[in-house]
């Protein structure tokens, strides 16, 4: 991975930001948290992540020679409470920063903050009983190219659980809202509304514990809804009558057209994570995704390696 001195500026400007924010949410927590008297009930989250991944489809185009390919690192820290609500029924909340740092294309360059809630409910008592939850998230995505700002909403709802002691499975949903700027259309005849976006998703994951320290996970997602994708001008006429929205996209070092379609996508996954501590993690994925919108398939491979830390 290369980084240019734009990079560099980049990532001290990411980390000072994500610094600024970890410090205020923990003086805030300090006033709004239960006090010691009630530690029993309430316990702290401190989640720090730094990945890389190489994505060889970022533009997700289904035209093979206008792919476009980049190293991505993201940070990430995530600062909250799980507060005990009743025996069976704890609540998460969280405050999230991260960010997204491109080795090429650095107008993609992006920090999203928000937070997040999780109500977890377990249906009995013991390490191995079933569980169910309801999840929710609101963040603001700031990117570089300021057209692509948006406020993004998710909610969804999970459930999982130990089918022996060394395999647990999980499966959930989620409806994800995006809603961005209403741009200028490339297209006179279509929205210029290309980052409002709704999509669902389900998930199907299984976590094998093969060794004390190791884990794997393999995984199957299918995502349906709306999706943006950028092509060169020799594919603006195959586009044309099929884009829901358009705006002219110059983030890729040439004029393009970005787009929205609405299809879906299988995505399949299999990742594993090495215990180095009792908190901190070693971890590495590959994910392939299938894709398919007004009969064109669309295609991507992701690469990622990742070190977590978890208090």
């Amino acid at each position: 991975m290369v980084f240019t001195l734009k990079s560099f500026g980049k990532i001290r400007s990411l980390s000072l930001w994500i610094l600024a924010c970890t410090t205020m949410i923990a003086v805030i927590a300090v006033f709004v948290c239960p006090s010691p008297s009630y530690a029993e009930w309430a316990d702290w989250i401190l989640n720090a992540n730094l990945s890389a991944q190489y994505r060889d489809n970022i533009n997700y185009t289904f035209a093979s020679d206008e792919r476009r390919g980049d190293f991505i690192t993201i940070p990430s820290a995530s600062i909250g409470r799980y507060y005990q609500l009743g025996e069976r029924t704890r609540l998460r909340l969280t405050v999230d920063v991260s960010g997204e740092i491109y080795s090429l294309y650095h107008k993609l360059d992006s920090v999203q903050a928000g937070g997040s809630f999780a109500l977890v409910q377990k249906l009995g008592v013991g390490h191995e009983i079933p569980w169910i939850s309801l999840t929710g998230s609101a963040s603001y995505l700031d990117v570089s190219d300021s057209s692509r700002d948006s406020m993004i909403y998710t909610v969804g709802v999970n459930a999982g659980g130990y089918v022996s002691e060394r395999v647990d499975l999980q499966a959930g949903y989620q409806y994800t809202a995006r809603r961005g700027k209403d741009l200028s259309a490339a297209d006179p005849g279509t929205s210029g509304r290309v980052f409002d976006l709704n999509s669902h998703r389900i998930s199907l994951t299984a976590n094998f514990l093969v060794a004390p320290s190791l884990v794997i996970t393999p995984g199957y997602f299918f995502n349906t809804g709306d999706f943006v994708s950028s092509a060169g001008k020799k594919y603006v006429d195959t586009i044309k009558g099929y884009a829901k929205a358009t705006a002219h996209d110059d983030d890729y070092g040439q004029p393009l057209w970005a787009y929205k379609l609405n299809g879906f996508a299988h995505q399949f996954s299999i990742g594993a994570s090495y215990a180095l501590t009792g908190h901190m993690s070693l971890n590495a994925g590959y994910s392939h995704v299938v894709g398919r919108a007004n009969g064109w398939d669309y295609y991507e491979n992701i690469v990622k390696f990742a070190l977590m830390y978890s208090y």
